[in-house]
């Protein structure tokens, strides 16, 4: 039904220290800057604001797991998720953190991050889920959004594209989502959006505490991991992350445009109004749309998931 997440947006407080980051530390390319639209800014509810300034990045021009960074006049104060020093907790329900492959060893990254203003939020953890092995770390970025940094000691194939070798990070291979109903999030990421389930397996008790750790959950709390995409497409992954009777508190409206970190997740769909009836039979929140604006050939709407995740979903045109 729907492809692959093409965009992640990011809203920040600096475009320009945050362009500085993903341009010139990270080495992403900027594919367009732009001011948007008065009907794109309504669409995501940004009416009456001053001003709007929008940069997109891809890696080596790869159309999946694109960021588009956003940022306004005034800049904008809340955070979608503040879990590290802040009031939330790491087990809230709603959007984690964006994740970057990168190559070994993981510590050059870091301190490349560091350099740039940004923090580890604890040391690279090496552990295993199911058959996957990875090396990973949670880096505040720099409005305090998590970023997560890993090496696939080993990853299937299907799981990340082969790295670009003038490259030092890979496009936004997967986002996290902090999941309450895992039911309902099954449902909805697959029969509703129709992505494919690529794994779905329960931390170990031996990497548990590993485990706890990298996501910042108290010691002992119970994980399960569970990952859909689009078949065929390596990246623009989505990863449900839920801690059982832990994930219980959820950061209702905190995914949005107007707020700074991961605001929102765009795919593409061939039928949109296809979708659009699938969201209404399952009482899918539908903000907007579907619905017209300059920037994009097709219509466009914009719709709530079961964990409050923010999505947009756009029309192909062929």
């Amino acid at each position: 039904m729907v492809g692959a997440m093409e965009y992640v947006t990011v809203g920040v407080s600096d475009m320009d220290n945050s362009v500085r980051l993903f341009r010139d530390v990270m080495q992403l390319d900027v594919e367009a800057e732009y001011t948007p639209s008065a009907s794109l800014l309504s669409l995501w509810g940004l009416e009456g604001i001053e001003g709007a300034r929008v940069v997109e990045l891809s890696c080596s021009g790869y159309p999946v797991g694109r960021l588009r960074l956003l940022a306004t006049t005034p800049p904008r104060t809340v955070r979608v998720r503040h879990d590290h020093g802040g009031p939330d907790t790491a087990t809230d329900v709603g959007v984690k953190a964006i994740d970057f492959y990168v190559r070994p060893p993981i510590k050059r990254w870091i301190g490349r991050l560091e350099n740039a203003g940004c923090r580890a939020r604890s040391e690279p953890i090496r552990w295993e889920i199911g058959t996957v092995e990875s090396e990973e770390v949670n880096i505040s970025g720099p409005d305090g959004y998590p970023m997560l940094l890993m090496v696939a000691w080993r990853h299937p194939e299907t799981f990340r594209r082969k790295f670009d070798a003038a490259k030092p990070f890979s496009e936004v291979a997967t986002t996290s989502v902090v999941c309450g109903d895992l039911d309902a999030s099954r449902q909805f990421y697959g029969a509703v959006l129709g992505l494919t389930k690529f794994s779905d397996d329960e931390v170990e008790d031996e990497y548990r505490d590993l485990a706890d750790t990298l996501t910042g959950v108290p010691a002992g709390t119970r994980g399960r991991l569970t990952l859909y995409g689009m078949d065929g497409e390596p990246s623009g992954k989505l990863l449900l992350v839920h801690f059982y009777e832990a994930s219980v508190r959820r950061l209702e409206g905190r995914m949005r445009p107007e707020h700074l970190g991961v605001a929102m997740f765009t795919h593409r769909t061939s039928d949109i109004e296809r979708v659009h009836r699938r969201l209404e039979a399952a009482d899918a929140p539908i903000l907007a749309g579907p619905t017209r604006v300059p920037e994009y050939e097709g219509r466009v709407m914009v719709v709530t998931g079961p964990n409050d995740e923010l999505f947009e979903i756009i029309e192909a045109v062929r």
